[in-house]
């Protein structure tokens, strides 16, 4: 079966924790060499990543209830 690659990134594990250090990394870096546009840009991916993982937990939530 093939999968559609926004499907897969949405249900891969690995990918949803590389968003998330990748936000972290950023965010870091932003506060600590005062860059805004990095600062900002680490916030987009954290909240993308959090995002993913709460609808994962969601749809688990549904499927087990």
């Amino acid at each position: 079966m093939v999968q559609k690659p926004i499907s897969y990134i949405l249900h891969n594990k690995t990918l949803i924790s590389l968003i998330c250090v990748i936000g972290i990394v950023a965010i870091s870096y932003g506060m600590l060499n005062d860059n805004n546009l990095i600062f900002i840009v680490g916030l987009v991916f954290v909240i993308g990543g959090y995002l993913l993982i709460r609808k994962r937990i969601k749809e688990y939530a549904k499927k087990n209830h």
